[in-house]
């Protein structure tokens, strides 16, 4: 693979001062050399499968003790063979899965793991429960199983969480080479700045020769056969391969020579556009399939969102009722009255609707728009004005940590929208929406989304429109969960909030 070959005297025996052949070590074998990256790379793995096993053991002991603290029918007796018996729940997370994809996936997050944490607390109570009930202290009450159940799976998930923020804040990010042609290399480039949880630093690509004059954001390194040398010197762990260019001959070259070098690998299909994201990976003997899913979300899986909406919704507002009096008061020490701004916007299936929202702007805003854009002569149907001058100062400090959208707690208990979803856009703009773009009418817009934590106003419309898509392909209540809890960090990081 590499370019420079090592020449080697008779009888097989390597040259003093020369340079081993690609892939060759010093001692003439085959293979990388011994204490190399793979080395190091299975061993961080294997150290961070046993970081999370021993903090699900005590986020598991500890729901324990809180179930013999809380109620007076577990005694330390149960506890003590509750203990003895954890290891059970230890192998019902192990056969979800949940310590086996950090370092197999591109992206992965504790949030991923919401609806397999469900269900594994759920099985690991009644694992845990069925082997006290064969010990002689018998089988624990319905409340404390219930608590059990629940205080496990709230630790667990904050204990992996905490685990994996340390691991990363220690442990540096690692390296990563895109292999394709210069557009497909922006794309990947592009979507990784979007998904910090990847992890992932990209030191460049690798092209074929036909490419080399094409220029990508990130620096070319060399062509595809070079993979060996350049893995080695910039000290990548893994591969991302757009197929773009290869045959399967070479694709297969290339895996086995990822595999041997101990590199992570992602592929990017070659028909990506087409591919979205409502499909799933299935299996006929040796062939791998994809299975289209086009049916609509079941409608039990819209009433519980749209119990969730109501329960939260009011909650929120109860809660952080001081919080909306002190921004109204703000608003009108500033700039007056009014203080809250409506506007006509467009919801499920171009239903209109009032949208609130705190007053951020100064009173003529939307006579003044004209003045700073020409709809008619957008590129997309979408649009952002950095240092617009129509903002007050109150509106800077709003819009900065998203108070100004807090009174649409109000259209999420009334109806008009949901807490999670596409958020919802004017008119006007709606109506230069094409058929492929009108997609995300088709769900109640949200008061968050994945665009909210996902880039927020640094995002082209295309891409807004990619991860709405991915949303409503893959529409759920876990997924809904996972984007509200995401969301407080998108707020804090302010990144691309206008």
């Amino acid at each position: 693979m590499e370019v420079l070959m090592s020449t080697k005297a008779p009888g097989g025996e390597q040259r003093a001062g020369e340079r081993p052949a690609s892939g060759e070590r010093p001692d003439g074998r085959s293979g990388p050399p011994e204490g190399s990256r793979p080395a190091d790379s299975r061993r961080r793995g294997a150290l961070l499968r046993r970081l999370l096993a021993t903090g699900d053991w005590v986020a598991i002991v500890a729901a324990l003790c809180l179930a013999t603290a809380a109620t007076s029918t577990t005694d330390v007796g149960t506890l003590f063979w509750g203990v003895l018996f954890v290891p059970a729940w230890i192998l019902v997370l192990k056969l979800h899965g949940l310590y086996d994809n950090d370092h197999r996936r591109i992206r992965h997050s504790t949030f991923d793991e919401l609806p397999a944490l469900v269900s594994a607390s759920a099985l690991g109570t009644i694992a845990i429960d069925g082997l006290l009930a064969l010990s002689p202290v018998g089988p624990l009450s319905p409340q404390s199983a219930i608590l059990v159940g629940i205080g496990a799976f709230v630790a667990c998930f904050a204990m992996r969480a905490t685990l994996r923020l340390l691991w990363h804040r220690m442990a540096a990010t690692a390296a990563g080479l895109v292999i394709g042609p210069a557009t497909a290399v922006d794309v990947v480039a592009r979507r990784i700045s979007l998904h910090p949880e990847t992890r992932l630093r990209l030191v460049g690509y690798l092209s074929s020769p036909s490419d080399k004059d094409r220029r990508a954001a990130l620096p070319r390194l060399g062509s595809i056969e070079e993979i060996s040398r350049v893995a080695r010197e910039y000290d990548v762990e893994r591969v991302v391969v757009t197929e773009q260019q290869m045959s399967e001959a070479d694709a297969e070259h290339l895996i086995e020579e990822c595999k041997a070098a101990g590199l992570g690998l992602t592929l990017l299909p070659r028909h990506f556009g087409l591919l979205g994201p409502g499909i799933e990976l299935n299996r006929l003997a040796e062939l791998p399939v994809l299975d289209f899913r086009f049916s609509d979300p079941p409608r039990s899986t819209l009433a519980m969102k749209r119990t969730m909406d109501i329960v939260v919704s009011a909650l929120l507002l109860t809660l952080l009722s001081p919080l909306l009096l002190a921004t109204a008061l703000l608003i009108v020490l500033d700039s007056g009255l009014p203080v809250f701004f409506r506007q006509r916007r467009m919801g499920k299936e171009c239903a209109p609707f009032t949208m609130l929202k705190f007053r951020t702007m100064v009173a003529d805003a939307e006579q003044r728009l004209g003045e700073l854009v020409d709809l008619e002569k957008l590129e997309e149907p979408s649009f952002k004005i950095l240092d617009d001058p129509r903002v007050t100062r109150a509106g800077r400090l709003l819009r900065r940590t998203s108070a100004d959208e807090l009174p649409q707690l109000f259209n999420v208990l009334r109806g008009d929208m949901s807490l999670v979803g596409p958020r919802p856009e004017e008119e006007a703009v709606v109506a230069l929406y094409d058929e492929r773009q009108r997609v995300r009418l088709a769900v109640k817009p949200g008061l968050t989304g994945p665009m909210q934590v996902y880039g927020r106003g640094d995002l082209t419309f295309e891409e807004r429109l990619a991860m709405e898509r991915d949303y409503l392909d893959n529409l759920s209540v876990a997924g809904d969960l996972a984007i509200l809890l995401r969301t407080p960090r998108a707020i804090v990081r302010g990144e691309g909030a206008y």
